[in-house]
């Protein structure tokens, strides 16, 4: 099955690949798509179902006039669970797609027992007691970039995206999946993903969270993997010393051990996992 039509009408491009009794869904980030994920699924699906899905808007997905807003994201997500008929799933979002988990997991939750948070925000901009993101003024710099020099800003995104050890066909692939999101989707999600504050989420949540973070991200640090370990009550957290913004494609190999692990429920191992009691 290639593509799932949501009640409002909207193609979502889907791939379901593996035939493991335990299910992974894999939900990308901002103008990404379902290939970003390519080597992550060829391990993953050797012992696991695994489905992931373009969001609308982006890939190959329809993008049609609509809002744009993590209720319709988060909403996508909620539909493919249900027309799947998938349970017990481990969810795993990374960047942006850790807003639309989290929202999902706010607004219905069902069908889903484990989530790995990716290199992904809680809360879009940073406040006084909240220092663990971008601020105001650097989101509205990277939005107005994004605007005035498109598509060359998108090329500066992606060499940050991948600043340890990408590779230059890992550049391109990124590059071109994000050209498929046209300039004002991507630009209204983000402007609706700065609406989000999923700190109050974190205690209530009642299933196995595992918060993985690249050492070298420019855009969310690992103390932030560390602060939401230590809120939500079964939480942990993973650190990849070689990545930046995307683990799953810098450090594909231990990635797929870690959400295996995870997805198995195995505890982290010792050198993997990391706990912090943070004083803030």
């Amino acid at each position: 099955m290639s593509y799932l039509t949501t009640p409002d009408g909207v193609r979502l491009r889907v791939a379901d690949r593996g035939d493991g009794e335990s299910t992974i869904v894999l939900v990308h980030g901002w103008k990404g798509s379902h290939r970003l994920w390519d080597k992550a699924v060829h391990r993953l699906a050797r012992d696991f179902r695994v489905v992931a899905f373009d969001n609308r808007g982006m890939g190959e997905s329809d993008k049609p006039r609509c809002r744009y807003d993590f209720a319709e994201l988060s909403g996508d997500l909620g539909f493919v669970l249900r027309e799947l008929d998938l349970h017990d799933v481990t969810l795993v979002g990374w960047s942006m797609g850790c807003s639309i988990s989290l929202e999902y997991l706010a607004r219905d939750g069902g069908r889903v027992a484990r989530l790995v948070l990716v290199n992904g925000p809680i809360k879009l901009t940073r406040s006084a007691d909240f220092p663990w993101t971008m601020t105001e003024a650097t989101l509205h710099g990277y939005l107005d970039a994004l605007a005035d020099r498109w598509p060359r800003s998108e090329r500066e995104f992606v060499a940050d995206t991948l600043a340890a050890h990408g590779t230059e066909e890992d550049f391109d692939l990124l590059y071109r999946v994000a050209l498929q999101t046209p300039l004002d989707i991507a630009i209204r999600v983000v402007e609706e993903q700065a609406r989000l504050d999923h700190r109050a989420l974190l205690p209530r949540l009642a299933i196995p969270v595992l918060a993985a973070y690249g050492r070298l991200d420019p855009y969310y640090p690992v103390e932030l993997g560390a602060y939401i370990a230590e809120r939500v009550p079964e939480g942990s957290a993973v650190v990849f010393e070689e990545s930046a913004h995307a683990p799953h494609i810098e450090e594909t190999r231990r990635f797929c051990e870690v959400v295996a692990a995870f997805a198995r429920g195995e505890a982290p191992t010792p050198g993997h996992a990391v706990r912090a009691a943070l004083d803030i």
